[in-house]
């Protein structure tokens, strides 16, 4: 039932689309009237709408070849030269540091290039996926000029060598010679760009060091925050909720006896029912001050001390 749908589907839009580009060409023959006659502000109004009406027409035949070249394009977009000065001008940058961004984009760019007029396909799929991780770390070496010296192998090795075997490359498929001894090369050229992908990931996590040691020093500060605060994110927490939970799906009868034994410590239900962390004692439940000794007096809530409470 669903073929017949797309097939009655698709012959309904090709009928429409016949029509449409059937009328929009005698709609262009009438503007030649209006030409011959003199009319030429009128013949050139209905010989737009006659090109209009061809062109979505026979959309189906020319849009999806327009398309998937834009889409290429966009996917080997050039860098444009953007010195560092003006991205950071309180940071001045070394003449190397500059000649280094420099060469980074102007490689890239020719590398582009080379992408363009490659006719083996597989190479080029390779080369774009180097590209861009290369166009991701140029982005970064722009609002980061520190961290290019860094980058000093992915920039002189890497990346240049890429460029030079590619250029390579194309030329022999320029000569278009087919010996055993070019298809070898070509062949040898291609496993050696297999790996360089993975290259150009290390130079760049080499690069974001110094950001992981700072998120990672973040990470450690609100672990110590919700533990002075006796919240623990630990995975006997998470465990003990999911027990609870999975225990509660099959249809059992969970009892506060199976909710403590889950979560290893005597946690009221509310506890349970909704906070994935364990908490050393009890908040916004019932029960007297004398149960309870860290009870509001005035609200009849409790809540856990934490860092910054007194």
């Amino acid at each position: 039932m669903e073929f017949l749908q797309k097939l009655v589907k698709k012959i309904l839009s090709l009928v429409a689309h016949t029509a449409l580009t059937v009328a929009g060409f005698f709609v262009m023959l009438l503007s030649l009237g209006g030409f011959l006659t003199g009319e030429i502000l009128g013949g050139g109004i209905i010989l737009a709408i006659g090109v209009a009406m061809t062109a979505i027409g026979t959309r189906s035949l020319w849009y999806p070849s327009y398309k998937e070249k834009q889409e290429e394009k966009k996917k080997l977009q050039d860098i444009r030269h953007t010195t560092l000065e003006k991205s950071n001008p309180a940071a001045p940058v070394s003449d190397f540091v500059r000649d280094s961004y420099e060469k980074a984009i102007s490689d890239y760019n020719s590398l582009n290039g080379i992408i363009r007029q490659l006719q083996d396909q597989e190479l080029a799929e390779q080369l774009k996926k180097m590209q861009g991780i290369a166009q991701r770390m140029i982005n970064y070496m722009r609002e980061h000029a520190e961290k290019i010296s860094m980058a000093d192998q992915f920039i002189n090795y890497y990346q240049d060598r890429a460029l030079s075997l590619s250029r390579q490359f194309l030329e022999f498929e320029q000569m278009g010679l087919n010996t055993p001894e070019i298809a070898e090369i070509k062949a040898k050229t291609k496993r050696t760009l297999e790996s360089f992908d993975e290259a150009y990931e290390a130079q760049f996590s080499r690069m974001l060091t110094d950001k992981m040691l700072e998120v990672e020093s973040e990470l450690k500060v609100a672990e110590q925050i919700m533990s002075d605060a006796g919240i623990q994110n630990t995975p006997d927490a998470l465990h003990g909720r999911s027990a609870s939970h999975n225990t509660a799906a099959a249809g059992a009868t969970v009892t506060p006896d199976m909710q403590a034994s889950a979560s290893g410590t005597d946690i009221p239900d509310i506890m349970l029912k909704n906070n994935p962390f364990s908490i050393d004692r009890p908040f916004d439940i019932g029960g007297t001050a004398d149960e309870y000794p860290c009870q509001n007096r005035r609200t009849g809530k409790c809540r856990p001390r934490g860092r910054f409470q007194k």
